[in-house]
């Protein structure tokens, strides 16, 4: 049995963070990525009340997912005190995860906006990569790098290109929907990385017209069993999380029927 869970990421605008670990125990989700939409959500207070519902909940939160460009790309900047002030801010993350005994922090990286790559030479920023793992490692949990199509890994090649410069593990979350938006098939990423992708996120597709139409499942072509059964034969023992657009559904009662969806095609 694979776990099945969701992202509050797909409720963006439509469901506060505190709210979800109520719904999740009246659904029967068990398993959650928790999406920190801005900075009072990693505010101690704050985030020690969500871990309290968390655990009266009985929802075990997997990962937590910040809204990255709050901060992200100025880990890897060159201007010490930009740098400062963003670890600051990935420190407080850090400290929300450990709170809520959360596995690994996803996290996209550098950003490249229209095929720039100023400052994203791999050489520089491998060292970064280590120095935020030993931050996360001291909190429990374990750094993943997302493939993202418009941040520094939209494709396996560069992500072992930087695994090979890093001196500690480097693990993943895959997401399937801008692996297809890279252009990439999935496959390739579990092919890629195997054990050290952790967390799957996942919404359907269909194409039309030659684009991907991404959807809820399992309204689209995707292959979820077959992309599950090629990560298993990579020694892959994480979770596939539903990870909607909130554009993709009108009601939260959809979200659900699509998780249990979800669940039966993977699961059966």
């Amino acid at each position: 049995m694979v776990n099945i869970g969701i992202s509050t990421a797909s409720f963006f605008d439509k469901l506060m963070l505190e709210d979800a670990p109520a719904l999740f125990r009246d659904w029967g989700v068990r398993c959650a990525e928790y999406y920190l939409n801005s900075y009072c959500e990693y505010d101690p207070v704050f985030v020690d009340r969500l871990a309290r519902e968390t655990e009266d909940a009985g929802i075990r939160v997997v990962g937590v997912h910040p809204m990255s460009l709050q901060y992200e790309p100025l880990l890897f900047t060159p201007h010490p005190r930009q740098r400062a002030d963003a670890m600051k801010a990935y420190e407080l993350v850090l400290r929300a995860g450990e709170r809520l005994h959360a596995d690994h922090y996803v996290m996209h990286g550098p950003v490249v906006l229209n095929g720039v790559a100023k400052n994203l030479q791999i050489e520089r920023l491998a060292p970064i990569f280590d120095t935020l793992s030993d931050m996360a490692e001291d909190h429990g949990l374990h750094l993943t790098l997302e493939n993202v199509s418009y941040s520094i890994m939209p494709t396996p090649e560069i992500g072992l290109r930087i695994r090979s410069l890093m001196k500690r593990p480097l693990y993943h979350t895959l997401d399937i929907k801008q692996s297809i938006r890279a252009g990439v098939d999935p496959i390739a990423f579990a092919d890629a990385f195997g054990e050290s992708i952790l967390a799957v996120h996942a919404c359907d597709c269909a194409m039309r017209d030659g684009s991907p139409k991404y959807c809820l499942p399992p309204f689209g072509e995707f292959d979820f069993k077959g992309l599950v059964n090629a990560l298993q034969k990579k020694g892959f023992c994480g979770s596939v999380l539903l990870e909607a657009y909130s554009d993709m559904f009108r009601n939260t009662s959809e979200l659900k029927d699509a998780y249990n969806a979800l669940n039966t095609i993977i699961n059966s």
